[in-house]
């Protein structure tokens, strides 16, 4: 049994002849078509319309070539070599002018600040020539900063000569003033703080140990203590032997030690003394007060005491290298001291404080 197709045949349209079947693509590969050219024929191609329109640009370009070519200088108004040099020679001449005026002005200059040098040096005071009001004012300002420094140490006791095997420094102190009062023990709240003056500790045994600086809040047994000190240069207490001085400040001590000629000669002729605050050396004698303030009153002084003229240093001018002045206004120093490394100024450190107790020492006033 023969299985017949249902499907229906499509019916294909016959092709006409003339009409080739076009392509999208075949646009693009398609030679442009070319009008009649007017002239003769010739073997050669037609060119297409693009090469037409950049032979007319080129044409263009060239006339307008031709016209600046026409519109430049003839040959003979061309610059040339002495033309270039001429104009060398002008600019020359002119920067030499300018140069030649800048060097009159730096010399006039020049001329102006030697003089005004030379003025300024004739006019600058000197130390032999310095206003006396200004320099009592200069010398009253020390005097008065001083003593404010003074009183911020006014409540402090330095102990000097405890040894540095001495580690509960409050209680020893405790007992060590109840010792010198004769009275019951002191209360632990007696001694605000204590603490060792803030510079290395010594290398060596023989090296003099450091001072104990104490703080006590009641002034009155502060200055009771300070009284019985007096009677007595040294102490001894818990086998230890020590002496009491106020805490001052720097320049208090640097003055005391620059007038320390001043204070022998008054040992001398038996005259007794005493130190002020603000700074002040004062002597009575014949119902007469007699003072030194500034390094300028020395000599007046010992006038009117009859005592022979000593040259005195200016602690005003010339203060001694002590910690205030080795380091600048910044950072307060540390208060424990390195383990393991020193500052390099720990040796000026050192020695100052060895000038300041050598001079605190000998400066104790012979009145009681």
């Amino acid at each position: 049994m023969v299985r017949t197709s249902h499907r229906k045949q499509t019916r294909k349209s016959p092709n006409t002849p003339g009409r080739p079947s076009v392509s999208p693509i075949s646009a693009y590969f398609d030679t442009p078509t070319q009008r009649p050219s007017s002239h003769s024929p010739t073997k050669m191609a037609a060119s297409p319309s693009q090469p037409e329109a950049s032979a007319t640009v080129g044409q263009s370009t060239i006339r307008r070539l031709e016209a600046l070519i026409a519109e430049l200088p003839t040959r003979a108004e061309l610059p040339t070599c002495s033309d270039f040099k001429e104009m060398l020679d002008n600019m020359q001449a002119t920067f030499g002018r300018e140069i030649a005026e800048v060097r009159v002005d730096i010399s006039a200059i020049d001329t102006r600040v030697t003089q005004l040098e030379a003025r300024a040096g004739d006019q600058a005071p000197s130390t032999h020539d310095a206003d006396p009001l200004m320099e009592r004012r200069f010398s009253d300002m020390h005097r008065r900063l001083d003593d404010l420094e003074n009183r911020t140490r006014r409540h402090n006791i330095r102990v000097r000569g405890v040894h540095e095997g001495v580690l509960e420094t409050k209680d020893f102190l405790l007992g060590a003033f109840a010792h010198i009062l004769g009275c019951p023990p002191l209360p632990f709240t007696a001694i605000d703080r204590a603490h060792r003056a803030l510079r290395p500790k010594a290398e060596t045994e023989a090296a003099p140990p450091r001072d104990i600086i104490c703080h006590l809040p009641d002034f009155a047994l502060k200055d009771a203590i300070m009284q019985k000190a007096r009677t007595r240069r040294k102490w001894r207490f818990a086998a230890e032997t020590f002496e009491l001085y106020q805490d001052l400040s720097p320049h208090t001590l640097s003055a005391r030690r620059a007038l320390r000629p001043v204070t022998q000669l008054l040992q001398e002729a038996e005259l007794p003394y005493r130190w002020g605050f603000p700074l002040s050396l004062q002597v009575r004698k014949n119902g007469l007060m007699h003072t030194i303030r500034s390094p300028q009153e020395v000599a007046q002084f010992l006038s009117e005491l009859n005592l022979p003229i000593v040259e005195v240093q200016d602690w005003e001018r010339f203060p001694p290298p002590t910690q205030s002045t080795m380091r600048l206004a910044g950072a307060p120093r540390p208060q424990r001291t390195q383990r393991k490394g020193r500052n390099p100024d720990d040796t000026d450190l050192l020695r100052a404080e060895s000038q300041l107790s050598q001079a605190q020492e000998g400066l104790r006033s012979p009145l009681r």
